[in-house]
């Protein structure tokens, strides 16, 4: 059930926000569908970048991918656009032209892409004439519309307690946060396999649960979840 007053409106929100709803609103009219369940991409960027880490500046491979990801890095120009995609394995910069994506798909681009959303891109692989490995784009899809700013670019998310309270965030903007998300996972798949093959059985042990039982020693509490509606039975170490 929702928090917000029945009488909140899109202007009650920060303008940013609100921007970016009005062009939710402009897709869906367009009949665009702003979140498509898939994205047939071909390759993660991070085997794309040690495939090419010795390519020199101003080539064409000539291999075409769509690769998919967080837009991070925004720059438009007239007639070429520049930015950078970002998935779980790395980055990389795509670049779209007049001349490759046409005029309709450029402009779109302009108009609807923001800081924060999700884009795959299909088109040859290039450097730039700096070096940069890139994405020369040739048609380009909105994967998922983000309706919230992220937070400046410079300064980033460095008090510690919104980055406790909003842990998402922590982890789209602070490449450390991410690092160690990962590094915990694989610690525990490792742990896990190794027990495996040691023939160890692996329960579940639920420390909140709606049906008061398993608990021999200590009073059981009733703790109560607002938020769902719901309230749960845990052990009094589990509580505190």
């Amino acid at each position: 059930m929702s928090d917000a007053p029945e009488d909140f409106h899109d202007e009650d929100l920060p303008e940013q926000m609100r921007i970016r709803r009005e062009k939710l609103d402009r897709l869906r009219e367009a009949g665009i569908d702003p979140y498509p369940v898939d994205y047939p991409r071909t390759t993660s960027i991070a085997p794309l970048r040690e495939k090419y880490q010795d390519l020199d500046a101003d080539q064409w491979t000539g291999e075409r991918v769509a690769v998919a990801g967080r837009v991070m890095l925004y720059r438009t120009g007239g007639k070429l656009c520049f930015a950078t995609i970002r998935d779980d394995s790395g980055a990389i910069q795509v670049m779209l032209s007049l001349d490759k994506v046409g005029a309709e798909a450029l402009e779109s681009w302009k108009n609807d892409v923001d800081l924060g959303d999700h884009v795959g891109v299909e088109g040859e692989v290039i450097t730039s004439k700096r070096g940069e490995l890139s994405v020369m784009a040739d048609r380009w899809t909105l994967t998922s519309k983000c309706l919230r700013p992220l937070p400046e670019k410079h300064k980033g998310l460095t008090d510690p307690e919104a980055r406790v309270r909003h842990r998402y965030v922590d982890l789209i903007v602070n490449p450390e946060a991410r690092q160690m998300v990962q590094q915990r996972a694989a610690a525990v798949q490792a742990l896990r396999s190794v027990l495996l093959e040691r023939d160890f059985l692996e329960v579940e042990t639920p420390m909140l649960q709606q049906i008061h039982g398993g608990l021999r020693r200590g009073r059981s509490r009733l703790t109560s979840t607002p938020t769902i509606s719901t309230s749960t039975f845990g052990s009094p170490r589990s509580c505190s």
